[in-house]
């Protein structure tokens, strides 16, 4: 905080006025960044490519704040922007025809794809292989997603058929 406060050039005292602490303060900053994710509006059109925009969209925001990778993924949880894009997201999948858990299971996943990718670059700036090689897993998760639900749909409409005959 002390350094916070030397940075911006007031007393730790006016600092601790307008936050709490430390935890507080990048509480506040999460939320910043999270706020300049791309929305995903039910109403934009394809909530496929929707999820897609926003997920390489915080991969290039979190880009932007070297070091504060673990600090996105630690706070994510009781972030108010957070829960707001993850409402976004599945509305955009469910509007596209996914039940909610199938709108869940594939928020969830992907999800898990781009804090897992967080993690494996340890806070390091992300090269454009690591960028492409986001990209190209991203993709092949969302079209393996479309296909399981595909599956798992034909699977239900057969056993319903032979149930009924």
């Amino acid at each position: 905080m002390r350094s916070v406060a030397d940075e911006l050039q007031v007393s730790v005292g006016a600092l601790y006025k307008h936050v709490a602490g430390r935890d507080a303060l990048i509480a506040l900053v999460v939320e910043k960044i999270l706020s300049q994710a791309p929305p995903m509006s039910p109403a934009a059109g394809d909530g496929w490519l929707a999820l897609r925009a926003q997920v390489l969209g915080l991969q290039a925001l979190v880009d932007l704040y070297p070091g504060l990778d673990q600090e996105v993924i630690a706070h994510s949880p009781n972030s108010a922007k957070a829960n707001e894009l993850r409402r976004e997201g599945i509305a955009a999948l469910q509007a596209e025809g996914l039940a909610l858990d199938e709108a869940l299971r594939v928020y969830r996943a992907v999800t898990y794809l781009w804090l897992g990718a967080r993690v494996a670059v340890q806070g390091r700036a992300r090269n454009d292989t690591d960028i492409d090689t986001f990209a190209l897993a991203l993709d092949v998760l969302l079209s393996g997603l479309k296909e399981n639900i595909a599956e798992r749909r034909d699977n239900a409409v057969t056993t319903r058929r032979r149930s009924l005959s």
